[in-house]
């Protein structure tokens, strides 16, 4: 009687520590899964306007496709009161549109050309709860592409933190009823790198940042 006792005993300490182990396991589980923090990789793009007096496009020294690097003369232009204008390249970039062509007349602030950057960058939600650990210009933010073959990790640098669309919110009960928690939207900036393409998941591990 006493062993059978004692065997039951001993079965109810393990089932117990079993079960404490598996729910110390599933809320590590959980909370790394809330840590990771996961959007689209993008490619950083700039609209190059005309910011002269009218005039007429003589030459366009690029094509689509075309590497520049900044200060680049993409367009040459002769002005209404006969002057010659240059466009220059902004940043160092590819060519990913021209909206005009020789003999184009140009009003300033119109639209020429379209330039894909040399940079990626991804939006991130992050609850307010959260926030605290990112700053505005903060660098060495490990960004990792867990569905490569190849891990791969590059650093990115947090470019710009503003408060989310108003879906983006959750809502969650308090003690006095009902309230949104706020969600911010966090752009994280990288350089261009091979293994890389637009449309690619971008994971940031907030664990892995500090305060």
């Amino acid at each position: 009687m006493k062993i059978k006792v004692g065997f039951y005993i001993g079965m109810v300490v393990v089932l117990i520590a079993g079960g404490s182990l598996l729910a110390t396991k599933g809320k590590d589980a959980v909370s790394q899964a809330e840590s990771r923090k996961q959007g689209v990789l993008e490619v950083e793009q700039t609209t190059i306007l005309y910011q002269d007096s009218p005039g007429a496009i003589v030459k366009v020294n690029a094509v689509v496709g075309d590497s520049v690097k900044q200060g680049d003369v993409l367009l040459q232009v002769i002005s209404a009161e006969g002057g010659e204008v240059d466009v220059f390249a902004p940043d160092d970039g590819l060519i990913n549109r021209i909206t005009v062509k020789p003999g184009d007349q140009l009003l300033q602030g119109m639209p020429v050309v379209i330039l894909q950057k040399n940079t990626y960058y991804t939006d991130l939600y992050i609850q307010e709860s959260e926030i605290q650990k990112l700053k505005v210009n903060q660098k060495n933010v490990a960004v990792h592409f867990p569905y490569l073959e190849n891990t791969t990790q590059v650093n990115g640098v947090i470019s710009s933190i503003a408060t989310a669309p108003q879906f983006a919110n959750l809502r969650m009960s308090r003690e006095k009823g009902q309230t949104d928690l706020s969600m911010f939207l966090v752009r994280i900036s990288m350089d261009s790198n091979a293994d890389l393409l637009p449309g690619m998941t971008a994971e940031v591990r907030l664990d892995e940042l500090t305060d």
